[in-house]
This record gives C-alpha cells, sequence and structure tokens, in this order.
C-alpha cells in the first residue's frame, strides 16, 4: 500500500527539497541467512537505521519470536527503545478498522491486536490512527509523511544549506550527450502544477456533488413512496370489516418492488462516487504534499483548494446523517412478506456500504484540511 504514495512523494519533493523516501521491508531489504530465528535474521540484515517507523495491523498480530509476541511488536519495542533513548525515530501505527473475510477470521489473532492497540495508546503513550480502506489509508499516509519530512525540514535547513555543494564533472567523450538536461526531462514522470490538480480536483468534485445530489434524490423517492404506501394501507384498514388480506400484500410487495428500485439506482452511482472521490482526494492530497515555499507562492489555489475541500466534507457529512435517520425508520418497518424483507435487507446492506464511503470520504477531507491549513500558516483551530 505505501509504494505508490512513497514514489508519488518522491516525485514531487525529491528534486525541489533535495529529499527523497527509501520503502525498507523485510522482503526486499532481507536475505535467506541464519540467527536465533527469523526474525533475528531480519533485525541484523535490516538493522535500526531507518528515519521513519509506519507499522500496520488489521487481523493478525503476527507468529511469535523468542524475544516478543509477534515481529511486529518487536521492530516496534526497538523503534520505540530507540525514541525512549532519545533518537528522533518517528513512530506512526495505523489499525485498519474493516471487516474481515469469515475464512482470515481468527478470534485469538483479534484479541492480540485489540490488546496491542490498547497498549499502544495506554502504555507507551501512543496517538495510533484507524482507516478502512486502501485509499484512505494512503490519503492518510501522504499527509502524515508529508508532515514529519517538512517538521525535519525546517529543523534542519541549515544543516541542508550549508551541505549543499554544486559540482560539475566534465563529462567522458563517448558518453556526451548535448541534449542531456532536456533528454532527463523527457524521459522523467511529468510533474503537475498546483493549478493542474486544483482543476482536476474540482472536476471531480463537481461529479461527486451531482451524484451525492442523484443519491439523494432517489432516497427522497423512496420516502415518498412509503408515504404512498402507508396511505393505500391505511385506507383497506379504514375499509372496515376483515381486512383483505390480498390488497394488503399487494402493497406491501410493491413496498418491496420500491426498495428494490432504489438498490438498482445506488447500486449504479455508488462505484462511481468511489472512483470520483478517489480522484478527488487524490488531487487535493497531491496539493496537501507540496512543500511551504510552493504553497505561499500559489497561495490562492492552495487557499481554493481549502474552501472546495471543506465544502466538500460539509455536504457529505450532511447527506450521512439524512442516510442515516432514514436507514433507521427503515430498520424499525415491521417484518412483513418474505419478498419486503429480502428487500429491506437489501436496501439496508446497500446504505450501510454508502455510509462507509462517506465515512472514509470525510475522513479524508479532514486529513487534507488540516495540512492544507499547516501551509497556508492559519491562525485559526484545525479543520474540527
Amino acid at each position: 500500500m505505501l509504494e505508490d504514495v512513497v514514489s508519488e512523494f518522491n516525485l514531487t519533493w525529491g528534486d525541489k527539497q533535495k529529499v527523497r523516501l527509501e520503502l525498507v521491508k523485510w522482503e526486499t531489504h532481507s536475505r535467506p541467512s541464519f540467527g536465533e530465528d527469523a526474525q533475528d535474521v531480519i533485525n541484523k540484515q535490516v538493522g535500526d537505521s531507518y528515519d521513519i517507523f509506519l507499522g500496520i495491523m488489521w487481523g493478525r498480530f503476527g507468529t511469535p519470536t523468542a524475544r516478543a509476541e509477534s515481529g511486529t511488536e518487536e521492530e516496534f519495542a526497538r523503534a520505540h527503545q530507540r525514541l525512549r533513548d532519545g533518537d528522533n525515530v518517528q513512530i506512526m501505527f495505523y489499525f485498519k478498522d474493516a471487516g474481515i473475510p469469515p475464512s482470515q477470521l481468527d478470534g485469538e489473532q483479534i484479541v492480540k491486536v485489540q490488546a496491542f492497540q490498547k497498549q499502544i495508546a495506554d502504555e507507551f503513550g501512543g496517538l495510533y490512527q484507524q482507516f478502512e480502506t486502501t485509499e484512505e489509508f494512503q490519503t492518510k499516509a501522504r499527509i502524515h509523511l508529508s508532515k514529519v519530512v517538512q517538521d525535519w525540514l525546517d529543523s534542519n535547513a541549515g544543516a541542508i544549506e550549508s551541505k549543499t555543494v554544486s559540482t560539475q564533472n566534465e563529462p567522458e567523450l563517448d558518453d556526451y550527450n548535448p541534449l542531456a538536461n532536456l533528454t532527463a526531462l523527457e524521459n522523467g514522470d511529468a510533474e503537475e502544477g498546483i493549478i493542474d490538480l486544483v482543476d482536476r480536483g474540482a472536476d471531480a468534485m463537481d461529479e461527486v456533488v451531482q451524484i451525492v445530489n442523484r443519491m439523494g434524490e432517489a432516497t427522497t423517492d423512496l420516502g415518498q413512496k412509503f408515504v404512498q404506501r402507508t396511505e393505500e394501507a391505511n385506507a383497506i384498514s379504514a375499509a372496515g370489516g376483515t381486512p383483505d388480506r390480498k390488497s394488503a400484500k399487494r402493497v406491501v410487495n410493491s413496498a418491496a418492488n420500491d426498495l428494490d428500485v432504489f438498490v438498482k439506482r445506488m447500486s449504479v452511482e455508488i462505484p462511481e462516487f468511489y472512483k470520483q472521490n478517489g480522484i478527488f482526494t487524490e488531487s487535493f492530497s497531491a496539493v496537501a504534499m507540496i512543500s511551504e515555499h510552493d504553497a505561499n507562492e500559489d497561495a490562492e489555489d492552495v487557499k481554493n483548494a481549502l474552501n472546495s475541500m471543506q465544502e466538500y466534507r460539509t455536504a457529505i457529512e450532511s447527506s450521512s446523517q439524512n442516510l442515516i435517520e432514514f436507514r433507521q425508520t427503515l430498520t424499525e418497518i415491521p417484518r412483513a412478506t418474505t419478498t419486503f424483507n429480502q428487500a429491506r435487507r437489501r436496501a439496508v446492506a446497500i446504505m450501510d456500504d454508502l455510509l462507509t464511503l462517506m465515512r472514509v470520504a470525510a475522513s479524508q477531507s479532514k486529513d487534507i484540511e488540516n495540512l492544507l491549513l499547516r501551509l497556508l500558516k492559519t491562525d485559526g483551530d484545525e479543520a474540527q
């Protein structure tokens, strides 16, 4: 999950700030060898020469080592010991808070993960972050890594400047390319400017707003249909005498059909919402990753990005609240026919899918807002 974030970071910051990130993993930075156990081999080969420790857990705590309950716990303990010893290592831990497939469910492992999560907060004094999707994690990682590196640049500005030396070596005649600089640019990755990123993000945001409006209309239409079905049911009851079961069943099944129409409409909109929200957050998180120097030069565009992000998050949170209230109303309707019960379960399920996406979208927006505020050196409080 981190490879794309690191590559994007290096493209954005590498040449301008002369700082690059290298993703160190045992899969890529260790080789077959022997020691007390496999983790001991990793410890010796990878070592402690990193500046940022980033841990991720979900449903598995890991395999015990001779020194800890899992390799991840041991690596975290080594990083935390460095921190206690005065080393300036940055530790960031993330827990995935999402459903686990039944085939991968291990109750004992989950209990250990939850205990470790509590231990980080209570015993180690740590603040961890949670995420639900890969995209949400990547957004958080972009924002948090940018903060760490910007702080490092600020605190080491003098040292970096004093160590920056311009060197030019005469090229070998056989290797000389008279258009070397142009060739390097043409072969390199394209670097999007702030204006391009803001425009692309704004276009995606417009699409998302339209999608949210259409989903709101679908919810309103369903609510009106239910009012109509309620009136039809009341008319049957008001007729007196023995209730007409066939007529009542016809009304209930009509309500079930209304629910199925709603599910079909939402099934079309939700994947597009997911797609456009991804473009939107990716664009604005890229804006948030720029250096403070660049932000000052393009302050107006950064302000526009911040305003768009705040408006978007407000709209998402408002729509989420309306959907939560409607979902509650739907679940309180008494059980009726099998057809209706099945249709209601489908409608509730798709509402839950949408609420999850909206919750993630709001969380991503808040993280990006906070870094945009930092870039602009806003004196007010961070986004709430």
